[in-house]
């Protein structure tokens, strides 16, 4: 059955869908306040049926009676990354939930911890609300401007599940010919002669691929892709790639932070350079390495909470592992949000060149978490994959001892089955060792990176060129 036949769900979702966009400007800072403490109060008490939040909630001695707003967030314990790799499947969700309403996404690993969380239509399609703000901002229409977005469509990915929970049921409030998928990892051949087809008014993608994509606009590919604006997520985007993808379309190149555990865009960024903050659908903290928070203009490892949604709540989550600096300080675009100074610090972009001229950004080429939940397991703490030849790939793995004597499947099977997923993905070309290491190490202050890649790009653009 469509969700949307069900008026406890259709109504909610048409309110948020029309109203959302506006909201910013709209709302007084008291108004907003007023909206975002009723909704935070809200989700509280939903996390208060699920066992992660229940039981740490029972242990601080905290209960949804006693929050009455976002002033009391820091009463609530912090909920890690491990709390919810460790509590997956049953201790995310609420007691008793029909999972057959509920999907699974997973995460790409920004730190090589690979996590899988639920989500539900009502989510996904309220998550929908911060992108339909950003069109109306930036001057394009959600039924009458084209978008192409070039994403990660595999399996448990929440560009793949988006589309086939939501989109193929809500056809009729936008045309599906204004609406572009491709996939990132597909032969860049094949993505320029679509984009090129189709003529988008809005790109959004990876800074890896939008690179690509200007290099070859620049050797005179893809005369028709000329965007009004393109949005680049999931990775840092330097400012010489930026300019050199600027430079190749004509346009400006604005950034968005968003995250598989958020299910949407958490800020953006406004042709003044300022990261404004989703505010009515987030909050955000920044604190110090004790978990203390920071003052307001210092930088701190960044704690999200999502103020909306179903599935599994993100309630002060400690895990996406990137640095933030918070700003008050007003926008010349008009805006009145709290923002990103700086923009965001952590994300670490990596490129993998494959012998037959395909090429994956970092974020679109991690499958594990696909093995792991096919073989139901949680035994890898950590990974990291490492391209050390053009057709040669190292995938690591640090494996949890206390959990290779459970019942489950046996290291060298998890081995086996990694190993057969990613050759389905790059081809028999291309030789893939798997090993388990007792560490992997990170710079000092940054997480390691998911993806390192010791191909020169020369090289890459090379066998690009004659595939092309």
């Amino acid at each position: 059955m469509n969700p949307l036949l069900n008026p406890m769900t259709s109504i909610p979702l048409a309110i948020n869908f029309f109203s959302a966009p506006k909201r910013l400007h709209r709302f007084s800072r008291e108004k907003m306040e007023k909206y975002r403490d009723k909704a935070f109060r809200r989700v509280v008490e939903y996390a208060y049926t699920v066992p992660l939040y229940h039981k740490k909630y029972k242990a601080a001695g905290i209960h949804p009676s006693d929050i009455r707003g976002i002033r009391d967030i820091g009463k609530l314990p912090f909920v890690s990354k491990e709390d919810l790799i460790k509590n997956f499947p049953d201790g995310i969700i609420p007691a008793g939930c029909n999972k057959d309403g509920v999907h699974v996404v997973s995460t790409s690993g920004s730190s090589g911890k690979p996590l899988s969380i639920y989500t539900d239509f009502y989510t996904m399609v309220t998550a929908i609300g911060p992108f339909m703000r950003e069109l109306n901002i930036f001057n394009l229409h959600w039924r009458k401007s084209k978008i192409a977005h070039i994403g990660n469509f595999g399996q448990n990915k929440i560009d793949g599940v988006v589309k086939r929970n939501v989109l193929s049921r809500v056809k009729l409030l936008y045309s599906s010919n204004n609406v572009l998928l491709l996939n990132a990892f597909d032969p860049i051949k094949e993505i320029i002669n679509k984009l090129d087809d189709f003529k988008p008014d809005l790109i959004t993608s990876y800074p890896a691929t939008l690179q690509h994509l200007a290099y070859f606009k620049k050797k005179g590919f893809g005369k028709n892709i000329n965007p009004q604006l393109i949005n680049s997520g999931a990775e840092v985007l330097d400012e010489y790639t930026k300019r050199y993808v600027e430079e190749a379309f004509g346009c400006r190149v604005l950034n968005v932070y968003s995250s598989v555990e958020a299910g949407s865009d958490i800020a953006f960024e406004c042709f003044e350079g300022t990261w404004h903050i989703h505010h009515d659908f987030f909050n955000l903290e920044a604190v110090d390495d004790e978990f203390e928070p920071v003052a307001l203009g210092e930088k701190g490892h960044v704690v999200l909470t999502r103020l909306f949604g179903r599935g599994t709540p993100i309630i002060r989550y400690t895990g996406m592992e990137d640095w933030v600096t918070l700003s008050e300080e007003d926008c010349n675009c008009g805006l009145k949000t709290p923002s990103i100074k700086y923009g965001v610090e952590g994300r670490i972009s990596s490129t993998v060149f494959l012998p037959d001229g395909r090429l994956f950004p970092s974020a679109s080429f991690v499958f594990i978490s696909s093995a792991l939940n096919e073989l139901k397991t949680n035994m890898v703490k950590q990974f990291q994959i490492v391209q050390r030849k053009i057709d040669e790939i190292d995938i690591l793995l640090v494996i949890d001892h206390n959990l290779k004597e459970e019942k489950g499947p046996s290291v060298d099977a998890l081995f086996e089955k990694i190993k057969e997923v990613y050759h389905k993905k790059v081809g028999a070309g291309v030789k893939i060792n798997v090993k388990e290491v007792e560490e992997i190490k990170s710079s000092y202050g940054k997480p390691p990176a998911i993806v390192v890649s010791h191909v020169h790009p020369k090289e890459g653009y090379r066998l690009i060129n004659q595939k092309i």
